[in-house]
């Protein structure tokens, strides 16, 4: 019996009230009959299991493709998590063996006169110690071997061993015995010429807000004096109408004095209105420096090692921010200066400004290699990190949880 069109489509209602009769439909074969086949009761639930059906089959496809492995591996997140939380350590150490001449065990870093490793000649350098509680057990003349790490800045030493202090030699300068200043505190009033060859002292500045760091003249580190001034100069250009005055302390006083301090403020344009480049006798200049976490040690090799910091100091003359490297930017100390004084600034440049301190202070600048690096980069390259560790978690729960049932 043929099945009208109508029945088919399910149009016949009578059709569909007969329970006892099988909707079929015919087709013909290659004897010239027709045959029956059997079609669904219910089209459009059949439909809607065919596509269940498929959609299994599409996701059973993209969950083996190699591109959704890589997502679907929680070894692979982690992995690529320890490497971001421990950069320096995807590298081969090498050997290194020296003699400390100085000791910060507040920052953990040394400094330490080393024979040639590596590629590396012989010569006097900064390191940081790993774990920074180590520095405080090193003597200044204490002969170490240590492990150092070429990927942090400044170059890191860690499984650290040494033998008993030895007397150091008169070429060698350690560590001044000064107060450290801290945040509060006012600026000590040491006797200063600047670049005219006019007294100079900090307290005639009262009244105005300092920008202060240190460097001396024939420093040949792109990255270290020549920046500092590089950047002191794009302070000057845009101080606008702020009271505010820039003070760069040599640390190389029986060589930069005056005249030759006149010819390094003419290379970088320092107008003495608002930038002054100042020195005074050694024995209070270096102090000076000191008081600020700055010791400097010759070094016949390659001039003078020394470490950097950069002060704000308010219009009463104390210091209100300090950061330990020369990774800033003028308009981060702009808006911090500003802030300070209650003037609405980039909060962005300030929290930058901030980030990058703490980051410096914590690690050096371990997570952004040896260049200048951003605070603000630093938090997403951590957010990064532990955005990764949660969702390793998370796969790992799915797995244990859901997967298994």
């Amino acid at each position: 019996m043929m099945m009208s069109e109508g029945t088919y489509c399910g149009e016949n209602r009578g059709a569909q009230n007969m329970p006892s009769v099988m909707a079929v439909n015919t087709i013909p074969n290659s004897s010239g009959s027709t045959a029956m086949l059997s079609r669904p009761k219910n089209p459009r639930s059949t439909t809607r299991r065919s596509e269940r059906v498929h959609g299994r089959r599409i996701s059973v496809f993209a969950r083996s493709s190699a591109l959704s492995r890589l997502g679907r591996t929680p070894w692979m997140i982690l992995v690529v998590s320890i490497m971001l939380l421990f950069p320096g350590y995807a590298g081969a150490a090498q050997r290194l063996h020296g003699v400390v001449l100085a000791v910060t065990p507040k920052t953990g870093e040394v400094i330490v006169r080393h024979d040639p490793f590596g590629s590396m000649p012989a010569m006097t350098m900064p390191f940081r110690i790993v774990p920074r509680d180590r520095a405080a057990q090193l003597q200044p003349g204490a002969s170490i071997e240590a492990d150092v790490d070429t990927r942090t800045d400044p170059w890191t030493l860690s499984n650290v061993s040494s033998e008993s202090a030895q007397p150091l030699t008169s070429q060698t300068s350690p560590l001044r015995r000064v107060t450290p200043l801290k945040l509060g505190d006012l600026v000590p009033d040491t006797a200063f010429l600047d670049q005219t060859g006019k007294p100079f002292r900090f307290s005639q500045l009262r009244g105005g807000d300092v920008v202060l760091s240190f460097i001396y003249t024939r420093c040949q580190d792109a990255q270290m004096c020549p920046l500092i001034s590089a950047k002191f100069r794009q302070l000057q250009t845009q101080l606008g109408e702020r009271r505010m005055h820039l003070v760069e302390v040599s640390l190389d006083p029986t060589y930069d004095r005056p005249p030759v301090l006149a010819r390094y403020a003419t290379t970088f344009g320092a107008d003495p209105k608002h930038w002054s480049i100042v020195v005074g006798d050694a024995e209070p200049t270096l102090n000076f420096a000191a008081q600020f976490g700055v010791n400097a040690f010759p070094d016949p090799t390659i001039g003078i090692i020394h470490s950097e910091s950069l002060a704000i100091i308010d219009r009463s003359g104390r210091i209100v921010s300090m950061k330990p490297d020369v990774q800033w930017l003028p308009a981060e100390i702009l808006a911090q200066v500003d802030a300070n004084n209650g003037i609405a600034s980039n909060p962005l440049a300030r929290l930058n400004f901030w980030l990058t301190s703490g980051f410096a202070a914590v690690c050096g600048t371990a997570l952004a290699g040896t260049g200048p690096y951003s605070g603000l980069m630093d938090l997403a390259v951590v957010v990064l990190i532990f955005g990764s560790l949660a969702y390793l978690v998370y796969r790992l729960a799915r797995k244990i949880f859901v997967e298994s049932l």
